[in-house]
């Protein structure tokens, strides 16, 4: 049985977001790629037995001020983005199951406020669109990257494979 822990902090105010769905979908979405063979395959976590293991994942909720300032901090980036992914297992691959049984995968931070720009844009709903960044940051806490046009395809083809199989 796979056993996760999600928790889930909201520190902005200006779109609310339903926190009880979010955590939901978080854990549809670790779920699903526990499950696939092929997902697991491309994943830190191949090879680990997850039968006993609890795997947490934290997300944030935030806003572009907040979002901007650790694009800054940690990716040179002077700008706000939609998500960032602080990898905790996948960046640290001599780091086991902690005694507890728990496997951190890291942090999920989302900026609402460039979320609901995004689903502006693409004339699509804010839980939409948070749930797109929320699997793919998720993915890069498990191990998956994109430094180039057909990783990123692969990664997508990925994130649209699980977003499909929770909404059913």
């Amino acid at each position: 049985m796979i056993n996760f822990e999600i928790s889930l902090t909201d520190n902005q105010e200006i779109h609310p977001v339903n926190s009880n769905e979010l955590k939901r979908d978080a854990g549809l979405i670790i779920e699903y790629a526990l499950k696939s063979k092929n997902i697991m395959a491309g994943s830190v976590l191949s090879g680990i037995d997850l039968s006993e293991a609890i795997i947490s994942v934290d997300v944030v909720l935030t806003d572009d001020e907040e979002i901007q300032e650790l694009n800054t901090s940690y990716r040179g980036k002077e700008k706000p983005t939609d998500v960032l992914s602080f990898a905790l297992f996948a960046d640290s691959y001599e780091q086991t199951v902690n005694p507890e049984g728990e496997i951190p995968l890291g942090e999920v931070i989302i900026s609402v406020e460039t979320a609901k720009k995004q689903a502006d844009e693409n004339k699509i709903g804010l839980e939409e669109e948070i749930r797109f960044l929320l699997c793919h940051g998720i993915l890069h806490l498990m191990g998956f990257t994109h430094p180039d046009e057909e990783s990123l395809e692969v990664l997508l083809q990925i994130q649209n494979e699980i977003l499909e199989a929770i909404q059913k």
